[in-house]
């Protein structure tokens, strides 16, 4: 029987990543997102959504667009519907910054682990550190092409930047092999760079200046408000901010290496492969 399996947020930097990968492995993925249309659409706000996008699915890959809002009212009744169309297997993914030593305990992403942990389906919880592509597909991207900056309140704090599509590859073994069950996987990159030094790393990429500004706290909240960002999304942001500028996030860990078999991939590598983007 051929395996099936749900990738939430499929157009996102990891779902669009892991897709391909599962087909390749002979999985029929059934990829939803808030954009989709049918049985393909899925809206964390419209629990309507949550049955016909789960119905025929042995695994869920998991991942919540606001990992800063309350879990239980959603993911509580997404886990029942899964139990009931069938679902054995979870894989999600939450953060590194779970581990941090200034995350509270009621805090929603510790919630999240707990309500999988406690679902009664096989489960795995993927923690990644900061992405490579936070610089070339998120938050940080605006300020490299308005400013020609990279601003942050992390201070001389390195980050073991993991890359999307290293995620994206444990995602797909956990979600088609056996032996990952009960697990947490911290996911990095294979080694720690400040935002100053992955600064540098972009702007000799890119051919242009690029330049890295310490932000203090209270500006970096600001930036983050003036974007638009919720109060609860800036408040875990910042709160990541000042861990990584306590070393926090200097942790290299060995898991993509072991369960892929490869080496992690380097921010260097990852530089010159999106150098195009930041020079557009």
């Amino acid at each position: 029987m051929q395996q099936t399996a749900l990738v939430l947020g499929s157009n996102g930097m990891i779902g669009r990543r892991l897709a391909p990968m599962l087909e390749s492995r002979g999985v029929d993925v059934r990829s939803a997102s808030r954009s989709a249309t049918g049985a393909s659409h899925f809206d964390w706000h419209d629990k309507a959504t949550y049955r016909p996008a789960l119905e025929g699915n042995r695994a869920v890959y998991l991942v919540i667009a606001d990992p800063g809002a309350e879990p239980d009212a959603t993911i509580l009744p997404f886990l029942e519907e899964a139990r009931l169309a069938g679902v054995g297997k979870i894989v999600a993914v939450s953060s590194f910054g779970v581990t941090f030593s200034g995350e509270p305990d009621t805090s929603p992403r510790r919630r999240l682990e707990q309500l999988i942990a406690q679902s009664g389906l096989d489960w795995t919880i993927l923690r990644p550190g900061g992405f490579n592509q936070n610089f070339s597909e998120s938050f940080l991207l605006p300020g490299i092409m308005q400013a020609g900056m990279v601003a942050t309140a992390t201070g001389s704090g390195p980050v073991a930047f993991v890359d999307a599509g290293d995620i994206a590859a444990v995602a797909a073994i956990a979600l088609t092999e056996s032996g990952h069950e009960g697990q947490h996987y911290s996911l990095t990159g294979p080694e720690a760079l400040t935002f100053a030094q992955a600064t540098a790393v972009i702007a000799e990429a890119a051919e242009r200046p690029i330049a890295y500004q310490a932000l203090s706290e209270a500006q970096f909240a600001g930036i983050l408000a003036g974007a638009g960002i919720p109060p609860h999304a800036i408040a875990i942001m910042v709160r990541d901010q000042l861990a990584i500028s306590r070393d926090e996030a200097a942790v290299v860990s060995a898991t993509v290496p072991e369960l892929t078999g490869r080496k992690a991939r380097t921010f260097a590598d990852f530089a010159k492969a999106a150098a195009a983007v930041w020079r557009a």
